[in-house]
């Protein structure tokens, strides 16, 4: 018997799937419909320690078969539906039968996944998998206030791009420039200020109905009086965020744990502008202990 409490399930699976796909995760399922298995990693909102990986990968139809990117989501952060977890692109015929899932904020931990999205990203065979987790989680000290759940973890909206009473912008343009946002102030910290390092923390970014241009953030602190980024969509020059309804996570520039952030930037990379975006996160955390000298 293992000592460790860590959940070891399969979660998702399908047989031929042969277009996309977004279905809810239900434990052990062999075929592509619907049924009334539960979640297996129901339980908690975020899970500390937690990897992806399929296994039975295959691809009908040979060499001439398709190809697939598959992503794991969660519908589990309030207000919001489809942040993408972790993923893998590329998915075809000479594939290895067992594929690792790249955590998409660089983070040994995980929201709670809720669906498991296969996109046919070019024509051709079905494709066969089952998607497995390993999972453990501990218990957080902070939570957030007004959620109606038992659960000590913080989350919400950090920045929304839109006119409201009460928020930065004063018209319904959004994000139409380059700009830094403090938190507190035009934006929330939403808890986040009461604790300086949180053990693990999940930020995205999801766009508007309306975008043009190309776009980047970063989520920043301080550290010495030096401004660092902490998680961000930057990579070199190019914007990333640049379609309409876009849900971006945003990798974690420290291993998936979150000095607390003091404030956002928003770079316009090519001109255009985004309406109605948000920035999203998700953290837990605990005190910490301190060695006697």
């Amino acid at each position: 018997m293992a000592f460790d409490k860590t959940l070891n399930v399969q979660i998702f699976g399908v047989t031929n799937q042969a277009a996309d796909l977004r279905a809810r995760i239900r434990g052990n399922s062999t075929g592509n419909s619907a049924n009334l298995d539960v979640n297996p990693l129901r339980g908690t909102l975020l899970w500390d320690q937690c990897l992806y990986v399929m296994h039975g990968v295959s691809i009908a139809g040979g060499a001439t078969g398709g190809s697939w990117t598959v992503t794991v989501e969660t519908d589990a952060v309030s207000g919001f539906t489809g942040l993408p977890i972790a993923s893998v692109s590329g998915i075809g015929p000479n594939s290895p039968r067992t594929i690792v899932l790249t955590n998409l904020h660089n983070s040994p931990g995980s929201p709670l996944p809720t669906h498991v999205f296969a996109d046919q990203t070019a024509t051709g065979g079905g494709i066969w998998f089952s998607m497995w987790a390993i999972a453990k989680q501990y218990r957080g000290a902070l939570g957030t206030p007004g959620q109606n759940t038992s659960e000590r973890i913080i989350q919400g909206t950090m920045l929304r791009g839109a006119s409201f009473t009460g928020g930065p912008f004063t018209d319904g343009r959004g994000m139409t420039e380059d700009a830094t946002f403090t938190l507190g102030t035009s934006g929330s910290a939403i808890g986040l200020h009461r604790m300086r390092l949180w053990d693990r923390a999940f930020y995205w970014v999801q766009a508007g109905n309306s975008v043009a241009g190309t776009h980047n953030v970063d989520i920043i602190t301080t550290v010495g009086g030096i401004t660092f980024s902490i998680a961000g969509t930057t990579t070199g020059t190019a914007g990333v965020l640049d379609a309409a309804n876009e849900r971006l996570a945003l990798p974690s520039n420290v291993g998936g744990q979150s000095p607390n952030p003091t404030g956002i930037i928003w770079t316009e990379v090519t001109a255009g502008g985004v309406s109605d975006a948000r920035i999203i996160m998700m953290a837990k955390s605990g005190r910490g202990s301190m060695a006697k000298s």
